[in-house]
């Protein structure tokens, strides 16, 4: 795994074409902790993959991402997909905020360990109880992944050689589906879309050619599941309501927030077919208000060989970003890719009656989308860039790092070049510091 690392806050909501920001290295007991396996049915810790454009990529409903668990290497983000190279071995989103008068922020999320478990909210929290989450293990909350092209009105026999060309070819490297298994997966999370939980549909046409609308519920006699207009679409429910995942994360009790993510991607030519696309939605059933609260988009990229790998940001697009300062490359020759997290649609917050901010694909006026507000590097074993605690003491250190300062002190970064503080680490087009490829 490489040595530097990145992160980028505020909020993820979109995620394009590969990777940036995050961690150091895995610990031995992290890596005994993640057993291989295949999982068809159960709810929790469910991976399955996104593979419908150039990209092979791995996420779970546990919040994890870019994260195969059924190879040996565990790299995650494979392009092109069938290559075996890949760009990035793991990423999440972690929050931090003050909540219910602890002196310290509360800390969630997924990282190398994951805070979350699978499954909706059922009953809110109060301001002395904390929420009631859903059965993880249920199969209900396992991760969803569908296809416009393979439902239930499509025959087997009809996609068959199409299952087998464009996933059974990718998935059975790592593991042992048929392409009939594949087929009655989609076709089960076609039928079984949880619609009513906030997964996202394409109202159809009724049997009398009549088109449906809202309020009409989710119908898969006729509706068709997914992100409109994508050609796959994974979806999950997770919540923070297991002590025993968020004290193992960075040491903090349960928050009492639900997320739902969506994930999807086109099959296109360009730019199209390298990119994956996922949002967040992030609602607090705590029963009590969270103050100052950041969400944070982590990763852990490995370029290639994973020896020469530089990251920076670029603050003006929201970007962080990963490259290789060498060529060739031992994977990837001298036609090496880059990578990186672009920030589309920020968290909304109060604006001026003249703004205009984008929540959950849709306009809405008098609200403003927030930036990047910082990005910072973590070097294994790095002093100043050290990595933030697992477990007890990583709340502290996550929250420092959140601010844009050093995970140990919380005393500012400063930048060599300025001598400034700064809350951007490796700011700046690397390509006019050394044309080279020198930057980081």
């Amino acid at each position: 795994m490489n040595a530097i690392r990145r992160l980028f806050t505020p909020a993820l909501v979109l995620l394009v074409a590969g990777v940036s920001c995050a961690f150091a290295g895995l610990t031995e007991k992290d890596r005994a902790d993640r057993a291989q396996g295949l999982q068809k049915t159960s709810g929790n810790d469910l991976y399955r993959p996104f593979l419908i454009n150039n990209v092979f990529n791995y996420y779970g409903n546990n919040g994890d991402g870019s994260y195969n668990k059924f190879s040996s290497s565990n790299e995650g983000f494979e392009f092109y997909k069938g290559s075996g190279k890949t760009i990035i071995f793991e990423d999440g989103v972690v929050w931090g905020g003050y909540h219910k008068g602890r002196a310290t922020a509360k800390v969630g999320g997924s990282v190398y360990r994951h805070g979350l478990q699978s499954g909706p909210i059922l009953q809110y929290g109060t301001a002395t109880t904390d929420p009631v989450a859903d059965d993880p293990s249920s199969p209900a909350n396992r991760m969803y992944r569908v296809r416009p092209d393979i439902g239930p009105s499509t025959a087997f026999a009809d996609v068959q050689a199409k299952i087998q060309a464009e996933e059974l070819s990718y998935i059975s490297r790592y593991e042992s589906y048929s392409a009939q298994d594949i087929y009655n997966q989609y076709v089960n999370d076609w039928n079984q879309w949880p619609a009513a939980e906030g997964a996202p549909f394409t109202y159809g046409k009724d049997a009398l050619g009549h088109q449906r609308s809202a309020p009409s519920p989710y119908d898969p006699n006729y509706d068709i599941p997914g992100q409109p207009g994508s050609d796959q679409t994974l979806w999950y429910v997770a919540n923070d309501c297991d002590a025993s995942r968020t004290t193992n994360l960075a040491g903090s009790p349960v928050i009492g927030l639900e997320m739902r993510r969506t994930i999807w991607g086109y099959k296109r030519k360009g730019a199209l077919g390298q990119t994956i696309f996922m949002s967040s939605l992030v609602i607090n059933k705590s029963g009590a208000r969270i103050d100052t609260m950041y969400l944070v988009q982590w990763s852990d990229p490995d370029l290639g060989q994973g020896t020469q790998n530089y990251e920076g940001c670029d603050t003006t697009r929201s970007l962080g970003f990963v490259y290789n300062g060498v060529s060739p490359d031992a994977l990837y020759g001298t036609s090496i890719p880059s990578g990186g997290f672009d920030f589309f649609q920020g968290p909304i917050v109060p604006g001026a009656p003249s703004d205009t901010a984008v929540f959950q694909l849709h306009k809405r006026g008098g609200f403003k989308n927030l930036p990047m507000s910082a990005f910072v590097l973590f070097i294994n074993g790095g002093g100043a860039y050290n990595d933030p605690a697992q477990g007890p003491g990583g709340d502290i250190q996550w929250w420092h790092l959140m601010n844009g300062t050093i995970a140990s002190t919380g005393a500012p970064f400063i930048d060599p070049t300025t001598n400034q503080q700064t809350k951007f680490v490796c700011p700046g087009d690397p390509v006019p510091d050394d044309p080279t490829g020198g930057h980081g």
